[in-house]
């Protein structure tokens, strides 16, 4: 049997892509009847935020509606053989809180406030986490505790943790303890299996598979700017370790399944709205200056250097950019604008930097999605189990290959609607920069629909993009 690698970026990826979203984007249009030629009677989706419906900075049962696992599972129902999906819901209402667009500053960034969440049964607050104290609250348990459900996307989890016991056990929800409270919700009440245990329980039933993990490890690194967290070029291997641990148990007996690779993070809005030196030329055009931006050095602390264009400011720190803010210089305290004066860099926390900080994350994606090794890698793990391997990150995340309909730069109009990487605007990306709306979640279903149907000759029908909510809240 052989091993399927797909990309949208190729040619038979875009054709594939482009008839599946004419189907779905084209009412009234004849089009074959779905069949699913593969089992889906039962499938199980295995990941971190993205799997489980995080979006705009929270879970709420709205977005749990809207994640890629759920709306596939909707259409597999549509073709011969798919069953029926279980999700964790949460209440109605709030969830775990979530940002809501108050406006936009004058140079164009969104501004949101958070929404509270719903009561919760106990919170912990942690007096030493990194960037000041910080709050976990212990959800409702999900109903499904009792069970499992199929959908077993965990916000927050890492992959170094799969093996951790306890992980999802109340009596770790300590300061500094090794606990997920969305794990924990999962679960039945002191409940010390590990996800990797989870897992294994899960896939006994399951028929199909999809895996999409290893974000979570990276994002606390990535939203700090590189101050919370450990990243080294280790972490790869103990990735890669992990994902085989997991896709050993997911991939066995020839279950058939769907590998995603991680996208490349300066395609996120997190970092893809801060490039140094386009945020640079872009500031000078609006204060009408030649003004240029500093960041700490990473080097030599309490210096500053202008920044270049292979460092990233983080989307979040945009709005503050050229704000007036009092700065200690010498015996004076002066109002300066931050990151437009050398006195007043950006700081760290801010920024990613691409020498100390960004070369890292990338060598540890790049050496964990594609390759072959003792250890492998995502691309080697799908040829080893003979399973189709997508590619978010060329097809949806750069949004300037593959879906297309009218391309306009980094743009694409998919039925008279205009997608773009812009947060809010573009439809695609929610407030937290890098989760996704409703439409983004459907564009990636639509992703992996488009693999499975190519992979196992099926024909699964694609999500009506457009008929979706902009928002998930």
């Amino acid at each position: 049997m052989k091993h399927f690698s797909f990309t949208l970026s190729g040619r038979a990826g875009f054709v594939a892509a482009t008839a599946l979203l004419l189907n779905a984007c084209a009412p009234g249009q004849d089009t074959p009847t779905p069949t699913a030629a593969i089992d889906l009677s039962h499938y199980l989706a295995v990941g971190d935020s993205y799997t489980a419906g995080f979006s705009a900075g929270g879970l709420t049962r709205t977005s749990q509606q809207y994640s890629f696992p759920n709306l596939m599972a909707q259409q597999f129902a549509l073709a011969s053989g798919g069953g029926s999906f279980t999700q964790p819901t949460l209440e109605a209402g709030t969830g775990t809180g979530y940002l809501n667009l108050l406006d936009f500053t004058a140079t164009g960034q969104p501004r949101a406030r958070r929404v509270a969440g719903a009561a919760v049964r106990r919170s912990v607050i942690d007096p030493a986490a990194c960037g000041g104290p910080d709050t976990v609250r212990l959800f409702t348990r999900s109903a499904t505790a009792s069970a499992l459900p199929q959908n077993l996307g965990v916000p927050g989890l890492k992959l170094s943790q799969i093996e951790v016991a306890g992980l999802g056990n109340e009596t770790n929800a300590t300061p500094g303890g090794a606990f997920n409270p969305y794990f924990e919700r999962l679960l039945p009440a002191a409940d010390s299996r590990t996800y990797l245990q989870a897992v294994t329980t899960a896939a006994s039933s399951a028929t199909f598979f999809t895996y999409f993990q290893g974000l979570d490890e990276l994002m606390p690194y990535i939203r700090s700017g590189g101050t919370c967290g450990t990243v080294s070029t280790s972490l790869a291997e103990t990735m890669k370790l992990n994902a085989r641990k997991i896709l050993d148990v997911l991939a066995a007996n020839g279950r058939k399944g769907i590998i995603m690779r991680l996208p490349d993070i300066k395609t996120l809005p997190l970092l893809r709205q801060g490039q140094g030196k386009n945020v640079e030329a872009r500031l000078q055009a609006f204060y009408h200056d030649n003004a240029l931006i500093y960041i700490e050095s990473p080097f030599v602390p309490g210096t500053s250097q202008p920044i270049t264009d292979e460092d990233y400011i983080l989307a979040t720190a945009l709005p503050r950019i050229g704000q007036l803010t009092p700065v200690q210089v010498g015996s004076s305290i002066l109002m300066l604008p931050y990151g437009r004066d050398a006195r007043n860099p950006i700081r760290n926390a801010d920024v990613l930097e691409k020498a100390s900080e960004l070369n890292i994350l990338t060598g540890i994606i790049t050496t964990y999605n594609g390759g072959t090794s003792r250890a492998l890698s995502l691309e080697g793990l799908a040829k080893l189990y003979k399973l189709p391997i997508v590619d978010p990150a060329q097809s949806l995340y750069t949004l300037d290959t593959g879906l297309l309909f009218t391309n306009v730069g980094n743009s694409v109009a998919i039925g008279g609607v205009v997608y773009s990487a812009e947060p809010v605007r573009g439809n695609f990306f929610s407030l937290d920069y890098y989760t996704l709306t409703p439409r983004g979640n459907a564009l990636l279903a639509n992703t992996c629909i488009t693999a499975i149907n190519r992979a196992y000759q099926a024909n699964i029908p694609a999500v009506d993009v457009n008929k979706l909510p902009t928002t998930a809240q």
